[in-house]
């Protein structure tokens, strides 16, 4: 039996393992800028589409109607397995 989200979509640790991500140099460094901090921005790249399709990144908008991006669970597991996260620092705190 395979596990499900809420919305009857494969969970991210199913999705994690079967899906292959193909990330732009922009999306890369996208992810690698947002393992600190979560980014502002006004415009929605194609980019940053592509990010949230793959459940990398939430994009969470703001009251004065700009876009904040914060890396998802499966954006830092990524991160994490490119060596760029530290293995340290637990997943869920980071929510």
């Amino acid at each position: 039996m395979e596990a499900k989200d809420y919305d009857g979509s494969f969970s991210s640790t199913h999705r994690a393992h079967c899906d292959v991500v193909t990330l732009s140099a922009e999306g890369l460094a996208t992810l690698l800028r947002l393992r600190n901090a979560p980014a502002r921005t006004n415009a929605v790249t194609p980019d940053l589409i592509a990010l949230h399709e793959a459940g990398l990144v939430h994009i969470v908008a703001t009251e004065d109607g700009d876009v904040a991006l914060v890396l998802s669970v499966d954006g830092r597991v990524l991160l994490r397995s490119l060596g760029a996260e530290p293995a340290e620092r637990p997943l869920e705190s980071q929510l």
